[in-house]
Order: structure tokens, then C-alpha cells, then sequence
């Protein structure tokens, strides 16, 4: 009786998750290379220039560059991984649970 419980509750939770992942990839593609997209502010403290040297890597300007954007590749990095991060973690959980 559980294990019925649990499913739609995981399925609903895939959904969101992807839904929102979706949204925010309708959002980036809209405002990449448009006025909209925002300035990222350098203004000389450790914080500004550790993110500027992040983005600016070969990692976000050559390599993941579905954007013309560092930030929002960045940014799809980062959601991507706790995606896969999440669906380990599911898999795991429905392998070794008890049934």
C-alpha cells in the first residue's frame, strides 16, 4: 500500500521538477541575446571575480554553450547536474527500499 502511495508522489515531483526546468529554458532562450539579459556587476571584491573567472573559463564559453550567455550556461550546468543528481538518488531509493 506504500509503494502505491509513493509513486504518484514521485511522478508528480518528476513532473514539477521538469516542467520547471523547461520554463527556465523557454525564459533563457527568450532573453539570450536580447537588452534583457542582466549585467553582472565586478566590482573588484574575491566573490565577483571568482564568478567572472568561472564563467569566463573554456568551460561556459566553448564547451556547454547552448546560450550566447556564460551565466545562464552556468546556470543549465548547475540544474542539469542536480537532475541527474536527484535521478541517482530516486533510483537508488526504488532499488534498495524495502518492499
Amino acid at each position: 500500500m506504500s509503494d502505491t502511495k509513493k509513486t504518484p508522489k514521485l511522478a508528480r515531483r518528476w513532473i514539477i521538477t521538469i516542467g520547471i526546468f523547461l520554463i527556465v529554458q523557454l525564459i533563457f532562450f527568450v532573453v539570450d541575446g536580447t537588452f534583457l539579459e542582466p549585467n553582472i556587476n565586478d566590482s573588484g571584491n574575491l566573490g565577483a571575480r571568482l564568478g567572472r573567472w568561472i564563467l569566463d573559463s573554456r568551460l561556459f564559453t566553448e564547451w556547454i554553450t547552448p546560450y550566447a550567455y556564460p551565466f545562464f550556461n552556468l546556470c543549465v550546468t548547475i540544474h542539469v547536474i542536480a537532475i541527474l543528481i536527484q535521478a541517482v538518488q530516486d533510483i537508488f531509493f526504488r532499488m534498495f527500499s524495502k518492499k
